[in-house]
């Protein structure tokens, strides 16, 4: 039995493998988001469930059947599996933790000392694109893949990574006030420019990248070339997706938070000037024009 899905080299087929290795990350992962979401107030379980669907993305992106198709059969497979662990479920996972409340989230010790140098900005952002890069590297996935081990060390390397690279714009702790909304812009655009170079660099080669890939037993008709485009493009088209996706949403509540912000004080402003109890000089801009007090 195997504990992990990595590379066999055998014919595939469509009959049901046990993968207890699997079980037991994905329950480690299950146990960890209900510990820090448990107690969660009523108002909260739209996104505690939100997270609960990021935890079901681990267990599909590393389970059979899309585990060992993407450990040893087609690239593309391989791509869906980096897609859902590293821009979908981790982002997911965290929307929870954050909806249930950060109470629960160490911030002191050796554990909050981690936390802060992990999920700083410039360290996860190096830290996910170290491993994004070296995990589409041809001599790591063709020397790992064939392993269990190296399989596995890719597959919770994407998930850590994620989480760290997301952690600073979804949740709250530790807070860094000059970590603001357009800092998070640029973080996530800069951040995930790696994965589109690397999705490019799949689109427009002219020979296969991956020897795993390509000398694995044909499940489908797909020839190794067709089967790597369409891996970049799941990874283009779909982080392309993701993310400005989610730059879009947050540019635009930045700017009517900004416009709010700018609307409250114009109105303290001009309340201000109305009032006839205070002096002109704490009335603002307004009481410098003549008619102002009007």
């Amino acid at each position: 039995m195997q504990w992990w899905c990595s590379a066999q080299g055998k014919a595939w087929t469509w009959a049901w493998q046990a993968y207890p290795g699997v079980w037991l990350v994905v329950l480690a992962v299950a146990v960890g988001y209900y510990l820090l979401t448990r107690g969660a107030p009523r108002s909260a379980r739209t996104g505690v469930a939100t997270g609960w669907l990021g935890v079901f993305g681990v267990w599909l992106a590393l389970d059979w059947p899309l585990g060992p198709l993407a450990a040893g059969y087609l690239a593309s497979a391989h791509a869906v599996q980096f897609m859902l662990l590293a821009m979908a479920s981790a982002p997911l996972i965290l929307v929870g933790v954050r909806a249930a409340g950060t109470e629960r989230i160490p911030t002191t010790g050796v554990m909050g000392g981690v936390i802060r140098l992990l999920t700083q900005p410039l360290v996860a952002a190096v830290f996910f694109n170290i491993v994004v890069l070296s995990s589409h590297v041809s001599g790591v996935v063709d020397a790992l893949m064939t392993s269990q081990l190296g399989a596995f060390a890719i597959d919770i390397a994407w998930l850590v990574s994620a989480l760290c690279f997301w952690w600073p714009t979804i949740v709250p702790v530790p807070v860094r006030p000059r970590f603001n909304a357009l800092f998070q812009i640029l973080y996530l655009f800069m951040g995930t420019l790696f994965h589109t170079v690397i999705a490019i660099i799949m689109l427009m080669v002219d020979f296969p990248l991956y020897r795993v890939y390509e000398l694995a037993p044909p499940m489908t008709g797909l020839s190794a070339m067709d089967d790597l485009q369409i891996a970049g493009g799941v990874m283009e088209v779909a982080g392309l997706l993701i993310v400005f996706s989610i730059i879009t949403v947050r540019f635009f509540r930045w700017a009517n938070r900004a416009e709010r912000e700018e609307r409250e004080r114009a109105d303290r402003e001009y309340g201000a000037a109305m009032r006839p109890d205070v002096p002109n000089a704490a009335r603002g801009p307004l009481s410098a024009h003549p008619g102002g007090s009007r």
